[in-house]
């Protein structure tokens, strides 16, 4: 009798879930890209000054000949383009990461675009509702308490499912930029031993491919941090999500380009592979959260059907 309503309810349920999420990612992500424009203006000027440092001491000026008088130019040389380079690594991935909530944002806005005729459907929800709360309250509200708890249900099985997905797509850029740093890792061991030219172009070149997956893994660890943000309130506390977003958070400003020091090779390695293991630990909790909603779920479903057969 009801089945038609039902699914009308659940449809138009699901239209809100989906205004709601995307609405709130955007708001989210136009805060980040606040944030992240700031930070690439600090460390823009930053990279000047540190530009500057370098143009001093490779001009003819007086503490450029004072460095040469006393044997120390090169020295002092080295050392500030080792810290132009750092800055430069540092702005890139700020400029990078600014890109990234961008594209984002715009992903959420034209989700928002295709939702756009469902604004107001909480109105033909309110109507539908008190028309079916109507005829069922005096005879079965159990019937109408379970649908709303199922209909509760599914859209967090729905959350969980939609993080878990964006989960394994930062599992899989990780495991990609973990391995292309371990080469990396092994080719810059033999280039330290003379490997010579060649060696040292396939370590740069697998160095290449290990920034490309880890600015894959921030994009998708920034999906996923809002995907987790996403889940449920009430579940949220279950999965113990907070290591996951400040990993995230530490780990998209952490990361920079200057790896072809062995050193740094080795330290993107350690960073990756605690990125990993964090990773997986909320997937493991992802899993676990949404074994345990179907559980609910499917008693929930049992016991509606039980009472809808049993009822004379």
């Amino acid at each position: 009798m009801y089945q038609e309503v039902n699914e009308r309810l659940a449809f138009l349920k699901e239209k809100g879930r989906l205004l709601s999420k995307w609405n709130s990612r955007l708001d989210h992500l136009r805060e980040l890209e606040q944030q992240k424009e700031e930070l690439v203006a600090g460390r823009k000027v930053h990279l000047a000054a540190e530009q500057k440092d370098v143009d001093a001491l490779t001009r003819t000026s007086i503490s450029s000949v004072f460095y040469s008088i006393v044997g120390k130019k090169e020295q002092r040389l080295e050392k500030e383009e080792a810290e132009l380079l750092e800055s430069k690594g540092r702005y890139d991935e700020a400029v990078h990461a600014l890109n990234n909530i961008r594209q984002q944002m715009t992903v959420a806005s034209e989700e928002l675009a295709a939702l756009s005729e469902w604004q107001n459907w909480e109105q033909e929800y309110e109507q539908l509702m008190n028309k079916k709360q109507d005829t069922l309250l005096d005879t079965s509200p159990f019937i109408l308490t379970s649908l709303e708890h199922e209909a509760k249900l599914k859209g967090q099985i729905k959350e969980v499912d939609e993080a878990e997905r964006a989960g394994h797509r930062v599992l899989h850029s990780l495991h990609e930029a973990e391995e292309a740093l371990r080469s990396a890792g092994n080719w810059g061991t033999y280039d330290m031993l003379g490997g010579g030219a060649f060696s040292t172009y396939i370590k740069h070149s697998r160095v290449d491919e290990a920034e490309s997956h880890v600015h894959s893994a921030q994009y998708h660890l920034r999906e996923f941090q809002e995907e987790l943000r996403d889940v449920d309130l009430s579940i949220q506390g279950q999965l113990k999500i907070d290591g996951m977003l400040s990993f995230a958070d530490y780990f998209l400003d952490g990361f920079f380009t200057d790896w072809l020091v062995q050193n740094k090779i080795n330290e993107g390695k350690e960073q990756v592979g605690r990125g990993v293991r964090e990773v997986e630990r909320v997937l493991s909790s992802l899993s676990s959260t949404r074994d345990s909603l179907k559980l609910e779920l499917d008693k929930l479903q049992q016991e509606r059907r039980s009472f809808v057969e049993e009822a004379e």
